[in-house]
């Protein structure tokens, strides 16, 4: 039974958030609450601190970072795809007084906004651009086969040739505080049977080998389970920075910020900046499966 179909037989929608049985698995108590919620209260609500301890926390976090990085050119490094959260993250990380190297992982799917947003970010804050080119008959091999394959999260050779990309050039420069603009304000909802994690290269590379047309994936940037596991977290000690869990992170300020001081421009939509992500996401998942992604970062 697929979710469009669990929704015509007994639908139901949480009375406190949006999230409904277009997810298989969620469960509701007996006032109608969801188990988003109750995880949401659980678990993520007592590390979430968008207030004045959140912000003293994050000033220690920059103060250890600062004093390690003295002797070098950079502070960190972050993931520019040009959209809200990452421009923002790019936006504050100067406020903070720190040196990032920016890093754009193309994977041949950026929209003219997200391209016109990032030249518009580096020029205004002076940074330091590095973009790497996925292979684009590469990337288009390994989407077809996933779209043979029928799984849920096509995004999945995006997703992880831009982790993989970003941490080889972090490593390869020595810098292991990677700033990311993930945040519990927009994302900390996410329904298991929505997908599966995009970390996998076993799965990326079993879905090529039965679905893929043969052409050989020379340079796409894979990372393994050892490698995402312990090797970036443990033997380089790479430390992810989410600074948008430290303060009040309002998505319709931080657009206006953005347009206002960088000449930013919206571009329609939660991760639209990728075209092929805005077809996955406001066409695939819904048609396909019934999921609207809308809801989980409502």
């Amino acid at each position: 039974m697929n979710a469009r179909q669990q929704q015509d037989d007994a639908y139901q929608i949480c009375v406190r958030c949006v999230m409904d049985t277009s997810d298989p698995e969620i469960t509701f108590d007996e006032h109608g609450v969801c188990s988003h919620c109750h995880y949401f209260d659980e678990f993520v609500r007592p590390q979430w601190h968008p207030n004045e301890h959140g912000r003293q926390e994050l000033e220690r976090i920059v103060d250890t970072i600062r004093t390690e990085r003295a002797q070098y050119e950079y502070d960190c490094i972050i993931g520019l795809s040009g959209g809200i959260d990452s421009s923002y993250l790019a936006y504050l990380v100067r406020e903070l007084g720190l040196r990032p190297l920016v890093v754009h992982i193309d994977t041949g799917w950026n929209s003219e906004l997200a391209v016109q947003n990032i030249e518009a970010i580096v020029k205004k804050l002076g940074y330091d651009l590095y973009t790497h080119v996925v292979d684009w008959e590469e990337m288009r091999a390994l989407q077809l086969a996933f779209f043979k394959a029928g799984v849920a999260n096509q995004d999945t050779p995006q997703d992880h040739a831009i982790f993989a990309g970003l941490y080889r050039f972090a490593v390869q420069n020595k810098i292991r505080y990677v700033f990311s603009g993930s945040n519990y304000a927009t994302e900390s909802i996410l329904p298991n049977s929505w997908g599966y994690s995009a970390m996998d290269a076993r799965q990326i590379k079993g879905i090529y080998k039965r679905h893929g047309d043969g052409t050989k994936l020379r340079s796409f940037p894979f990372v393994s389970f050892f490698q995402y596991h312990f090797y970036y977290p443990y033997v380089k000690r790479m430390t992810v920075v989410r600074p948008l869990n430290f303060l009040p992170y309002n998505k319709e300020l931080a657009i206006s910020t953005l347009e206002s001081e960088l000449g930013w421009k919206y571009y329609g939509g939660k991760h639209y900046e990728s075209r092929f992500t805005k077809f996955f996401q406001g066409y695939y998942l819904p048609v396909r499966f019934g999921y609207d992604k809308r809801r989980a970062h409502m």
